[in-house]
């Protein structure tokens, strides 16, 4: 989305290229891996994927420099402090079935040698093994939603996790991109200003495609098979968490009734363009800094 819309993102990739030592906040565009006749993505120079990151960008006076057009992180409870009364942010996330995100889970940290939790000795294992073991994840969302990430969880958890996805979350679901990502589109007003043709391309190759598909040897796991109900007993909050995220999702569709679903085209201009357009209320063209500089 960020890539696409060619927004300012606050993610962990901002203190790449050496800006993690950077003692003011600035939109920064650090190197991408990929082809190198490209240009680069601006992000701002936090990283709010990881508490002691969000502590630092909180000092930097991240949210009132009003930089960032998305933010990313995992932690739900520790963004908020990222924010101020003068500088508010509104939360999104796409969510997935817990059972096949259990599987894609699996399939993933055993070839995502990139990654620091790479598991090569999964490459051994079953499903089976891997849903019984110490490794997999136990209620991944709920946790996450009700903030209780050790320890016992109860059905106080499963409703404190329903009622913050409720009042905070505009929900997506990943069963449904193309009417999430539409969505979020309209529920945010977000319209092309960059170069609308290549920005469609883009979005069009992320829909197909996605950014972090992950179809490597993953063999489809069907409800009622042994594997299906041992990753159930680990996710026994959130199979009905992810149930009730399901029907907010189709009771959020009345918060852009009447918008259009190609609504990003709207009013489109093209600063990358020539000549080059701009909104009337303005905005900041990316600069054209290559992969290759």
């Amino acid at each position: 989305m960020g890539g696409c819309h060619r927004f300012v993102q606050a993610t962990e990739f901002g203190v790449t290229d050496g800006h993690g030592a950077d003692t003011q906040v600035a939109i920064v565009y650090p190197a991408v891996p990929g082809v190198a006749d490209t240009d680069r993505s601006p992000f701002v120079n936090i990283d709010s994927t990881t508490v002691a990151g969000i502590a630092r960008a909180k000092s930097m006076g991240f949210a009132d420099a009003n930089l960032a057009q998305l933010v990313v992180s995992p932690y739900v409870f520790e963004t908020n402090d990222l924010f101020t009364p003068t500088a508010k942010g509104r939360l999104f996330s796409v969510f997935r079935h817990p059972i096949e995100r259990a599987v894609s889970m699996f399939y993933y940290i055993r070839v995502a040698d990139w990654e620091p939790s790479y598991k090569p000795e999964l490459q051994q294992w079953t499903l089976e093994q891997y849903a019984t073991s110490d490794i997999i994840e136990n209620n991944w969302m709920t946790r996450q939603l009700s903030n209780q990430l050790g320890g016992q969880l109860t059905e106080d958890h499963l409703r404190r996790a329903m009622e913050v996805v409720r009042t905070k979350f505009l929900v997506g679901l990943m069963s449904k991109i193309e009417h999430t990502m539409a969505r979020v589109e309209k529920f945010f007003r977000m319209t092309y200003h960059v170069n609308p043709t290549n920005q469609e391309a883009c979005r069009e190759r992320l829909m197909s495609g996605g950014s972090n598909s992950n179809a490597f040897n993953k063999k489809p796991v069907a409800e009622g098979d042994p594997a299906w109900d041992l990753l159930a007993r680990q996710n026994n909050f959130d199979l009905p968490l992810y149930k009730y995220i399901e029907k907010l999702f189709d009771e959020q569709a009345a918060f852009v009734q009447g918008l259009p679903d190609d609504f990003r085209k709207v009013d489109g201009t093209c600063c990358k363009c020539s000549p080059a357009t701009y909104p009337p209320e303005g905005f900041t063209c990316p600069q054209a800094v290559k992969n290759d500089a």
